[in-house]
């Protein structure tokens, strides 16, 4: 059932291990694009909260199985195909419900559609006969990323729920999540349900799939959003450049987190806070801090990174990570080449918690270290994290904008959530010199991985993406302009 939509559909499948993914033939796509349109105008008329309820009929469906043990086997073959932890995907189970809350989808289009989300189902009158309505952009097609089984539902749903008809293609490591989650929407049995079923296809296409191409070249899209980074970015937008229907490309490229800690919040919850932040998803988010700062002197910098190290034992033990021998042997080399350049190290003696803390003094020392041994980059650094210790705050700024110029940074944006345990006098001041720096979140260092039901996405409200306004006016404006 790799379409939810009741179509003679063509596929053909890949094998994954012991597994078969569905991936839709140009036939198939074709088929279920020639619908789009009515689908689309049927999936639009339904009333919005009907549309909200299915999800949150969803979402308690999802938690009733969940508390049943009916997803344990899932949780381990998301552990295997992502390599994180059982625990951790244990843990991300968890959120679906959260995704897919009829309150929390209803905050997300009430700041997305100031005027009003009424204008999703019909024209909203403000002023002296002008109007507005809401209507979908699509069909949407949504190139989700594969870090974490969350980042492909947020996307889908809103598009869903805002009438589009939607492609959506998951990566390899979560594909079986993310259409275990969407396949609760043909239990629900109501029109809303039906309609919504009948606007969503889940496939995946391989990197030179034919299908991929007949889509982002040659098929009558929308919108186009891509959760990645080069060269598939680059190769995607090229693709849809050519595409003679003109989609909008929205991009939510590779991005990245830092902490800032003062000398007054370098407290036992900051702490726990800093160690959790690394553990879950091993720094893979895009709201993970990579680079922290502390603000204070070194020593009192030292203290807290060894009050960081004992949660990072507690936490990090009950989601062991593992590493092969060259990953330890370059990891080994890392900390002592941290160390010779003046860094206090610190780091665990579990390999299954490979975790290291670096404290270095006025500037970090990791990017002549990544340019010799280029296998910890980014990406690859899990639960590793330099400490730069400043004397103040002047510097945030500068640190924050050298990220993406940066060789231990290379491939990554920009710094996407800044995590703050700060004072309030350096509050204020930060909060009025970060957002010349581009970045998109400021939250506090407890839970920069957690994301408020109103939160844009990277900078922007999606949902506003996934629809266009139409403006109508009854009376005339009445300005002669000859006279």
């Amino acid at each position: 059932m790799e379409v939810m939509p009741n179509i003679e559909a063509e596929h053909v499948h890949k094998d994954i291990g012991e597994n078969k993914i569905g991936e839709l033939s140009i036939a198939s796509i074709d088929a279920f694009l020639d619908r789009s349109k009515k689908v689309q105008e049927n999936l639009s008329s339904i009333d919005i909260s009907e549309r909200m309820d299915v999800f949150e009929m969803m979402g308690e469906a999802w938690v009733a199985n969940l508390a049943k043990g009916e997803y344990s086997d899932l949780a381990r073959d998301l552990a295997g195909s992502t390599g994180y932890t059982e625990n951790l995907m244990g843990i991300e189970l968890g959120f679906v419900r959260e995704m897919f809350s009829k309150e929390n989808i209803e905050r997300n289009l009430r700041y997305s559609f100031i005027k009003s989300i009424g204008g999703l189902n019909d024209f909203i009158v403000t002023e002296d006969g002008e109007s507005y309505r809401y209507l979908p952009s699509g069909p949407v097609f949504i190139i989700s990323s594969g870090n974490s089984l969350i980042p492909p539902l947020i996307p889908t749903t809103l598009s869903l729920v805002t009438g589009n008809c939607t492609i959506l293609k998951p990566s390899l490591s979560n594909y079986k999540g993310v259409y275990e989650a969407y396949s609760l929407m043909k239990g629900i049995g109501t029109k809303a349900s039906d309609a919504m079923s009948d606007a969503l296809a889940i496939s995946y296409f391989t990197h030179d799939s034919g299908g991929l191409e007949h889509l982002l070249k040659k098929c009558r899209l929308g919108v186009v959003n891509f959760w990645g980074a080069d060269p598939a970015r680059t190769n995607i937008g090229v693709k849809v450049a050519s595409n003679p229907h003109h989609p909008k490309y929205l991009i939510n490229g590779p991005l990245t987190g830092m902490a800032i800690i003062d000398r007054h919040n370098a407290s036992e919850e900051s702490a726990r806070a800093m160690a959790l932040n690394m553990v879950l998803y091993d720094q893979q988010l895009c709201s993970s801090p990579t680079q922290a700062l502390f603000i204070g002197d070194k020593k009192e910098a030292d203290e807290f990174a060894l009050k960081v190290s004992t949660y990072l034992d507690a936490l990090g033990s009950s989601m062991p990570m593992d590493l092969n021998e060259g990953q330890i042997f370059a990891l080994q080399n890392a900390r002592r080449a941290m160390m010779f350049k003046g860094s206090k190290v610190i780091s665990s003696k579990d390999n299954t918690n490979p975790w290291t803390l670096a404290v270095s003094k006025g500037d970090s020392v990791l990017d002549p270290i990544v340019l010799s041994q280029p296998e910890l980059n980014i990406f690859n650094r899990r639960r590793f994290l330099e400490i730069v210790v400043i004397e103040d705050d002047e510097k945030v700024p500068v640190m924050i904008e050298s990220i993406p110029h940066r060789m231990a940074f290379m491939g990554v944006d920009k710094v996407q959530t800044v995590g703050l345990a700060v004072n309030d006098e350096t509050y204020k001041r930060l909060l009025g010199a970060i957002p010349a720096t581009g970045v998109y979140r400021i939250t506090p260092l407890k839970d920069m991985f957690m994301r408020s039901a109103l939160e844009p996405y990277d900078g922007v409200n999606i949902a506003s993406i996934f629809t266009y306004t139409l403006y109508s006016r009854s009376k005339s404006m009445e300005t002669d302009v000859i006279e």
